[in-house]
């Protein structure tokens, strides 16, 4: 899909603030309000934005600590391989999840309430999926940056 001049200026104005005016979004990506409202329209329809959502603090919350979580599954096992996803995909505490390559074969993030907290999470996950060989946790000590924007280049107002 070719996007244009107007639709990345949309996307980057979106990724800003989603819950911005129709007539500010317009005004911004120098089009009619109809235009901004149809091409926003499409932007969904087509799935470039996937959905509009609310950025919580974590912290604010109770999900206090931030782990990443390198995981090992066992080469050999493939049939194995489904409850794991199953587990990545259910489980809210996952924040984000990633097939990757080097030492681990995936790379969780997961928020927690507490160390302990976490403890009983990865207690659940190694009881849940034998396929895990290992896993390896950091703790988060401090977030230097937390984000989902996609750069998109624009000349918007």
């Amino acid at each position: 899909m070719s996007l244009s001049k107007a639709d990345r200026c949309i996307l980057r104005l979106m990724q800003q603030d989603a819950t911005i005016t129709l007539s500010a979004l317009a005004e911004r990506a120098g089009l009619s309000p109809s235009t901004a409202q149809r091409r926003l329209q499409k932007l969904r329809e087509d799935k470039v934005i996937l959905r509009d959502v609310s950025i919580v603090d974590p912290k604010k919350v109770g999900a206090a600590v931030a782990m990443l979580v390198e995981v090992e599954l066992e080469r050999d096992r493939p049939e194995l391989l489904p409850p794991f996803l199953r587990w990545v995909s259910e489980t809210p505490e996952v924040q984000e999840a990633w097939c990757t390559s080097g030492r681990g074969d995936y790379t969780l993030v997961i928020l927690a309430q507490s160390v302990d907290h976490f403890d009983r999470l990865a207690d659940g996950m190694m009881e849940r999926n034998p396929n895990i060989r290992k896993f390896t946790t950091s703790v988060v000590l401090k977030t230097l940056k937390r984000g989902l924007v996609v750069p998109v280049e624009c000349d918007a107002r």
